[in-house]
């Protein structure tokens, strides 16, 4: 049984320019070279008519993986992320993301969306919303390891979402 993810995060910005940094390649770069692991790389980078689809591979070391995880894995942990992300109206993104862990029989899948809102100031603001689901395919401890992977997926968006902001006050 898969393991439900969802994430939603606010930010002073626009949508369209949460959207902008989020399908710019140097924005990928720079975050896989802060947030990606010693084998980070963005792999594949294509500007489409209404967005963007991209492909990063991130890596994070053994000596930082769990025990349960270490013994499923055996090494290092290579992620090849894929994400597609479309225009479809002023203020409104949505996109797809996919991810599978080398080596080891998990994948994770989901939707994203970023839209304009208004807060309960009154003040404008966008929103990102990721639902997915992470589902391991390991007899008697699958359960933990989706659990232990849907934990890791939250903190790694609460980063990412923080270099986001810290990258729009710096480029934006």
């Amino acid at each position: 049984m898969a393991r439900r993810i969802e994430h939603r995060s606010t930010s002073e910005r626009s949508a369209v320019e949460v959207y902008r940094a989020l399908i710019d390649s140097g924005y990928l770069a720079a975050r896989l070279e802060e947030l990606g692991g010693p084998t980070a790389s963005l792999v594949q980078h294509v500007g489409t008519e209404d967005g963007a689809r991209f492909q990063t591979r991130q890596g994070v070391s053994v000596d930082k993986l769990p025990s349960l995880a270490r013994t499923v894995v055996g090494g290092d942990l290579l992620i090849d992320r894929s994400e597609s992300w479309r225009r479809e109206e002023d203020g409104h993104y949505t996109g797809e993301i996919a991810a599978e862990i080398a080596g080891a029989p998990c994948s994770i899948t989901g939707s994203m969306w970023l839209r304009d809102i208004v807060a309960p100031t009154g003040t404008a603001v966008s929103e990102l919303v990721v639902e997915g689901a992470v589902k391991v395919t390991v007899p008697f401890i699958s359960g933990k390891l989706e659990d232990l992977i849907a934990d890791q997926v939250q903190k790694m968006l609460v980063d990412e979402d923080n270099f986001t902001a810290a990258w729009l006050a710096q480029h934006g």
